[in-house]
């Protein structure tokens, strides 16, 4: 957590967006009507990197979170409770980088042969399980969710992947052939990038890793430079 906040203190000079492809937290939800302060919040172990957020925000930083299988309902909760206007994206959604058309999202509706994880989507992100949660509380819902995604790593890494899976790449092959210029996901926890002419015209997919093993961000410089890089923090080292 100090690191990724040392990573945005060292960034934030040159920095006049900031997008999060979800997935910052281990489970965020957007609870209501519930009062804040640090001994009563439902993510209180999260404030020091929410807080981190907020500073950026009065820095005239512009935020955007894409929403991840970890995130849900979070289209106010920045504002109701930090104060700061941030775009929230429960889906993917089309931008403009340099001049291109941008394809954004987290990256878990990659594969569509993934049947049982978009099933489960559709059934964990709707207004009806929404109001449940809301309703037992965020102690039992992160206990839930806990054990949800510890359930979900013993099966989906109980084996050691040596790269990432091609599906992103197939994925972005089909929104260039749908018209967008660039591809940019998350989800896969492996930073890589690619290029591939279409009809003559230079298409790029990134996809920005992860932060917990990888350190990996991609940075847009305008007018038209991508970097995907890797963050050293100095005081590893030391």
């Amino acid at each position: 957590m100090g690191i990724f906040l040392r990573f945005l203190n060292s960034e934030k000079d040159r920095m006049g967006h900031l997008v999060i492809l979800g997935d910052l937290f281990e489970f965020l939800f957007g609870f209501k009507d519930k009062p804040f302060s640090s001994e009563v919040f439902p993510f209180a172990d999260y404030l020091p990197i929410l807080e981190g957020l907020q500073n950026l925000y009065h820095q005239g930083i512009r935020i955007k979170y894409f929403e991840g299988n970890h995130d849900f309902f979070l289209h106010s909760f920045f504002s109701e409770r930090f104060g700061m206007e941030v775009e929230v994206y429960a889906e993917g959604n089309e931008e403009r980088l340099g001049g291109r058309r941008v394809f954004v999202a987290h990256g878990d509706l990659s594969n569509p042969k993934l049947w049982r994880h978009r099933t489960f989507r559709r059934m964990i992100k709707n207004r009806w399980t929404y109001g449940l949660i809301e309703r037992v509380g965020p102690g039992f819902s992160r206990r839930v969710a806990t054990w949800l995604s510890q359930r979900s790593y013993q099966k989906n890494h109980a084996a050691p992947i040596s790269g990432p899976p091609p599906e992103f790449k197939r994925f972005a092959h089909q929104k260039f052939l749908e018209g967008f210029d660039m591809v940019i996901l998350g989800h896969s926890h492996f930073p890589e990038e690619m290029e591939e002419r279409i009809d003559g015209k230079k298409c790029l997919y990134f996809n920005v890793g992860d932060w917990m093993v990888h350190r990996s961000f991609l940075r847009f410089t305008p007018p038209d430079r991508f970097e995907l890089g890797r963050w050293r923090d100095r005081e590893i080292g030391r």
